[in-house]
């Protein structure tokens, strides 16, 4: 064996198993609200599973489909009067840029239910496709429900900016909106979560999108009027999220300063991927405060390095400590490497004196590393599959049972190593005496990626052992048929 390898062990128990995993996903919001949201293409390669081309602006491209079955629609806050008919006008932050605008539909006189045609073109095109489970999440309330008349935020980022004489009328807002999508878009929204990151100081009149500062005493005041007004309206069966913090740290302080009874009617705990957690302590503190039988999603997610490398251990963290049933990208089309396709957009300067301009005309530039190493994860670990336990935070391990197909996913940050995966807790691991083909395939996360989703040489599983070498940088998937547990 070449003495430059690090060789590493990963026993793969079937013991330790999760609920049903439902799936991987996508916020809407920005991208989809551009004309990107009209892009069959662009649907087709997130939320389909085939060899998907797509229009970039000097090319075309084909790319594996990722097959998300997770969408995630944001509810607006954005309204603008129709000229000359005297209504009360939005304030509109100095730095916001059109897009980041999201058009909502009660215009003060009456409801406008043809606004926001991009974002829900898109939401429409993933469900035709195949995508099955649906959140609607709402940034701020509409302008005309908060203090200062701003959906940025309240002057003070310490603020809250829902006046409290419109908790009632906000939490029915988005029971209307809920029901219509029901009954007229042929959308069910098995979850509505009303706030983003409200705990986060973050969110003031000066601010360049949408947001809403809630204490978590103004998260209790709506939590419970929204749980009634989906009864009301026949919704019994969409489950209350909450909260879409951003931290580990601040979920888990707010699931603790919720009241007992708030969070009975809490269905799911929502909450972001963008506190630096390598050793997963506050992933591990959140799951311990909210208890195992109550179920979680990490519901946003994103990261300005275009390789994929740090997405992928984060995805080991959060599926290894967290345990939560789906994981969802924040924006797939966006720039400066945040995006798993490459952005580019006509609304970059914002208008100081409101009314952001832009055409939300948009265009895809290309395809980041990250796009191919996040398919490593969501072509092979499906919903309905189970979770098990690797051994460790940079391996993901998930079993079909009715396929009887055991999926392994690593990443491997650090030196070329060897790695021995240990499967002798399975009754029947289809590989005794000469092995048993394992099918492998690869991407290199980084900048300029020679495997993009590779088909690589098979591996064996022999005496129900898998041994695979690993180069620095990669991600690396194996499927391994006929296994029981």
């Amino acid at each position: 064996m070449n003495g430059s390898l690090i060789m590493v062990g990963r026993m793969v128990d079937p013991h330790c198993a999760t609920s049903a995993w439902e799936g991987w996903g996508a916020c809407l919001s920005w991208w989809a609200g551009t004309e990107l949201g009209r892009r069959d293409d662009i649907a087709r390669a997130l939320f389909g599973r085939g060899r998907e081309r797509v229009r970039l602006v000097d090319q075309e491209v084909a790319l594996p489909g990722l097959g998300l079955t997770v969408v995630r629609y944001d509810l607006g806050a954005c309204t603008w009067p129709h000229p000359g008919d005297g209504s009360a006008r939005m304030v509109e932050s100095p730095r916001i840029v059109r897009r980041k605008q999201i058009e909502g539909y009660w215009r003060g006189t009456g409801w406008d239910w043809a606004a926001d045609a991009n974002q829900r073109s898109m939401l429409l095109k993933a469900r035709d496709i195949g995508a099955d489970r649906f959140e609607m999440f709402s940034v701020s309330p509409p302008w005309w429900m908060t203090v200062n008349g701003n959906p940025s935020g309240a002057e003070r980022p310490d603020q809250d900016n829902l006046a409290p004489a419109h908790r009632e009328t906000f939490a029915r807002y988005i029971a209307v909106v809920a029901r219509h999508a029901r009954d007229h878009w042929g959308v069910r929204f098995a979850s509505v979560e009303p706030f983003n990151e409200p705990s986060l100081q973050a969110w003031h009149a000066s601010q360049n999108q949408e947001g809403c500062h809630f204490t978590v005493d103004a998260q209790a005041a709506v939590l419970a009027p929204l749980r009634r007004a989906l009864d009301e309206r026949g919704l019994g069966d969409v489950r209350v999220a909450a909260s879409d913090e951003c931290f580990y740290s601040q979920a888990a302080n707010t699931w603790r300063g919720l009241p007992a009874d708030v969070r009975r009617i809490v269905g799911r705990v929502n909450v972001h991927g963008y506190e630096r957690d390598d050793d997963s302590r506050g992933r591990a503190a959140l799951r311990a405060a909210v208890g195992a039988t109550t179920p979680v999603w990490q519901s946003e997610y994103c990261d300005g390095e275009p390789s994929g490398l740090t997405t992928a251990l984060n995805i080991g963290r959060d599926l290894r400590s967290l345990r939560p049933r789906a994981w969802v990208y924040w924006q797939p089309v966006d720039g400066a490497g945040w995006g798993l396709l490459g952005g580019a957009y006509d609304d970059t300067t914002p208008n100081p004196d409101g009314g952001a301009p832009g055409t939300l005309r948009a265009a895809v530039t290309g395809v980041n590393a990250k796009y191919y190493v996040l398919a490593q994860y969501t072509r092979h670990v499906r919903p309905g599959m189970r979770l098990l336990d690797s051994g460790h935070p940079d391996t993901v391990a998930a079993y079909d049972d009715a396929a009887r197909r055991l999926a392994l996913v690593t990443a491997n940050g650090g030196g070329a190593r060897t790695v021995v995966y240990d499967l002798r807790r399975f009754s029947r691991a289809a590989g005794h005496g000469d092995g048993h083909t394992v099918r492998v395939w690869v991407t290199d996360a980084t900048d300029a990626p020679a495997r993009t989703y590779t088909r690589d040489r098979d591996a064996r599983v022999v005496d129900r052992l898998l041994t695979t070498t690993q180069a620095p940088n990669t991600v690396t998937t194996m499927e391994i048929d006929d296994v029981e547990p």
